[in-house]
């Protein structure tokens, strides 16, 4: 199934699912438990959907999944090898000059990935 935009795990399209976070008053949108590489994407979409909301994004370290989205949560999955700290923090400048305010980690980030977005993130 091929989507114009974007989709959350439960299948409805970010677009419609920032509209209706800003129609019930959310202060913020999380994009959450997904590869680092679809963050982009929907945080593009969201910023184009409106401006209003605080974006941030909580990527896992997991490697794709194949086949349906609700078969990535039926058991342990992989840890990614290009999942490291130092990719994880390049993963998170993209995000925040994408407008990410609040960026952390899910499934597979551990500690020292959050070091190191504290330790990179001070320095700028």
């Amino acid at each position: 199934m091929s989507h114009d935009v974007p989709v959350l795990r439960s299948g409805e399209n970010v677009h419609e699912a920032v509209d209706f976070a800003v129609e019930i008053g959310a202060a913020a949108m999380l994009f959450n438990c997904s590869q680092p590489e679809v963050m982009a994407e929907a945080l593009k979409v969201a910023n184009e959907a409106q401006g209003r909301l605080k974006l941030g994004v909580y990527a896992n370290a997991f490697e794709p999944v194949k086949g349906q989205m609700n078969d990535a949560n039926d058991g342990l999955d992989p840890i990614r090898a290009d999942a490291t700290p130092e990719n994880y923090l390049a993963w998170a400048r993209q995000w925040a000059d994408l407008g990410a305010e609040i960026i952390g980690g899910c499934c597979g980030i551990a500690p020292e990935h959050i070091r190191a977005l504290a330790q990179g993130f001070k320095a700028v």
